[in-house]
């Protein structure tokens, strides 16, 4: 497999899978910079030849986590909120389903969100219109929303999307597992905390968590 050629996804093999997230969680301990492959090969539990059969260098494996979170984060957050025709239904779905991806891989998560700058020009390119894309989902949902409201909120959707996104992906810097909050709780009340800066509280009242 060349640079070039797009890498193992986790419907196509779940080995893949394992190998990523193992490399992302050492990536995402020592630096991008720090990591060998070496390193990975004995995080994965294979031998460099064998690492080399998925990946042909450090660069193509960085692209290759960045590629498997956001396949991720369109099959289990986009796709479902997707179908969701309320706005505001829609966004709950989007911002609960990314805290959920974030809580139970947040090493690949966090990678997708630091080292753009560590791909080469065309691995760059074809992430960053993933994110956009994503990002511009929001955006989508918020502006929805507000429209639905008089007088319409002063809020920039763009703005709100990404002030959003920050929320969701510090949640690995300060949330414990053993936390008094179980995860399915800390997911219900950022949930809600999104949603309260963009509708009144009445409306927040009718609104359904996904």
């Amino acid at each position: 497999m060349t640079s070039s050629q797009k890498p193992p996804t986790v419907s196509d093999d779940q080995r893949a899978k394992t190998i990523y997230r193992r490399a992302a969680a050492v990536i995402n301990k020592k630096g991008f910079g720090a990591t060998s492959m070496g390193d990975i090969a004995d995080a994965v539990d294979l031998t460099k030849g064998g690492l080399y059969y998925y990946i042909k260098g450090k660069e193509a494996l960085l692209f290759a986590i960045m590629n498997y979170a956001m396949e991720l984060l369109e099959r289990d957050v986009m796709k479902p909120a997707a179908k969701e025709s309320d706005p505001e239904r829609r966004l709950a779905c989007l911002v609960s389903g990314n805290i959920r991806l974030v809580l139970d891989d947040p090493s690949a998560m966090s990678i997708l969100i630091s080292e753009d700058e560590n791909l080469d020009t065309a691995h760059r390119a074809k992430i960053i219109a993933r994110k956009h894309s994503y990002s511009q989902m929001l955006s989508a949902c918020i502006e929805a929303i507000a429209r639905r409201q008089s007088p319409v909120p002063n809020i920039d959707p763009t703005v709100a999307a990404y002030s959003l996104l920050g929320m969701i992906h510090s949640v690995v810097r300060w949330y414990q597992a053993d936390s008094r909050l179980s995860e399915p709780e800390l997911v219900e009340q950022l949930t809600h905390l999104a949603l309260y800066g963009i509708m009144p509280l009445p409306a927040m009242a009718e609104a359904k968590i996904a």
